[in-house]
C-alpha cells in the first residue's frame, strides 16, 4: 500500500497594499505578523507536523514562513520554490511535489495560487465558505498529489 503524502498550504499573512510594480517586494504588515502567528498556535493545537517548507521567494512569503517556523519552534528544512509564487502552474507543482521524497509538505504561497491548487487537488466540492484569506492554512492528503486526488482534511485561519 503507497504511503499517503501531507500537504499544508499556506498563504502568506496581510502585506503591504499592491503596488505599481515589484509585487514580489512586498512585506508583511502588522497585522500580518500577528495573523501568522495567530495560524501558527491554532496549527500547534493540532499535533501535527511537516517534513520540509517549501517557501515562495517573495517577501512576504519569506517573512511569513519565518515567523511561523519560528513560533512552531520544531527544526525543518526550509527550500525555496520559485515554482509556488502567485502566478504558479498547479499542474507543473503537483508533479514536482510528487517527486519529492517527503511524507508531509509546508509550501508557503500566496492567491490566486493557494486556493486553486487546494480546488485542484481535492476530490469533491470545498466546504461552503472555504477561502483562502490571509494567513490561512490548509491541508490536504493523498497517495498522489494530482488532480481530484486528495481528500480535504482542514482549513484554519486567524480572520
Amino acid at each position: 500500500m503507497k504511503k499517503l503524502k501531507r500537504l499544508y498550504i499556506l498563504r502568506h499573512g496581510n502585506a503591504q497594499p499592491f503596488g505599481y510594480d515589484q509585487d514580489e517586494r512586498r512585506e508583511l504588515t502588522e497585522l500580518g505578523v500577528a495573523e501568522v502567528k495567530t495560524a501558527a498556535q491554532l496549527f500547534r493545537a493540532k499535533g501535527e507536523r511537516f517534513d520540509v517548507a517549501f517557501v515562495s521567494p517573495y517577501i512576504r512569503a519569506q517573512q511569513t514562513a519565518k515567523i511561523f517556523l519560528s513560533s512552531l519552534d520544531v527544526p525543518v528544512d526550509v527550500k525555496d520554490s520559485p515554482l509556488i509564487t502567485p502566478d504558479g502552474h498547479i499542474m507543473e507543482v503537483a508533479n514536482w511535489l510528487n517527486e519529492q521524497p517527503y511524507e508531509s509538505i509546508l509550501l508557503v504561497t500566496h492567491q490566486p495560487f493557494a486556493h486553486q491548487f487546494v480546488d485542484y487537488l481535492v476530490n469533491e466540492p470545498l466546504p461552503v465558505g472555504f477561502a483562502m484569506t490571509t494567513a490561512s492554512l490548509a491541508s490536504v492528503e493523498g497517495e498522489f498529489l494530482a488532480g481530484a486526488c486528495c481528500q480535504f482534511r482542514w482549513c484554519i485561519s486567524p480572520s
